[in-house]
């Protein structure tokens, strides 16, 4: 019977991909192993050379990232069609909606921003009173727990910009969007905060793996 061998400390990136923890690792890690590499020190300076952003090297020859990142020619190599695999493997979509009329148009919209995140981000889309586009922008990162400094932050740039409407979106990286707790209670503080500035909570959308919920949808805003 297959007994699952869990990760133990000192195990190389290797050991860890074989054992299913994949997900777990960080995107330097995962370079680092397509690279051929057991650890990241290889890969820092590369790293640094594209400031964190692994997409600025899609399309770039594997003597570039070779010089870039002061690697052997056959790891670069791998780096290089790796990044362009990767590119023709992102699904095709269309272009974002300039004006948002359903919680569809808001999936269109965040598709790119969240598009193989492992952590939960929080966003914030800033409406005129047509429903049309002012700015979208990151809020958090880590999750909505810090519920009373994220509504502060949401309102606070709504009034600078005077957004006549918000949307909020966050990401759920498990696949599942069924509202947590903290969801739920960010969602009922901000609406109260924005309506103390005569400004509409629209919905609070989450999205998962092929899925999202709308608070607007189920009657909760």
């Amino acid at each position: 019977m297959y007994k699952r061998i869990e990760p133990v400390a000192g195990m190389t990136l290797y050991d860890k991909v074989m054992l299913g923890e994949v997900s777990r690792l960080e995107d330097r890690e995962l370079l680092a192993v397509v690279a051929g590499y057991d650890d990241v020190c290889p890969l820092e300076r590369l790293y640094d050379f594209c400031s964190g952003d692994l997409s600025s090297l899609a399309g770039k020859s594997g003597d570039a990232i070779s010089k870039a990142g002061r690697m052997g020619k056959r790891q670069s190599a791998r780096v290089a069609a790796a990044m362009m695999l990767v590119g023709r493997m992102a699904p095709q979509r269309p272009s974002p909606p300039d004006q948002i009329k359903t919680d569809m148009d808001v999936k269109s919209l965040m598709a790119d921003d969240f598009y193989g995140k492992s952590q939960e981000e929080l966003w914030a889309l800033y409406l005129t009173g047509g429903n049309r586009l002012i700015e979208k922008r990151r809020i958090s990162v880590g999750g909505t727990s810090a519920v009373v400094s994220d509504v502060k932050i949401v309102v606070r740039r709504a009034v600078e910009l005077l957004a006549a409407a918000v949307i909020i979106v966050h990401n759920h990286p498990s696949g599942n969007a069924e509202p947590s707790g903290d969801d739920t209670e960010l969602t009922q503080k901000l609406a109260q905060a924005c309506s103390l500035f005569d400004i509409r909570l629209l919905d609070h959308i989450i999205i998962g793996h092929n899925e999202h919920w709308s608070f607007l949808k189920r009657g909760l805003l």
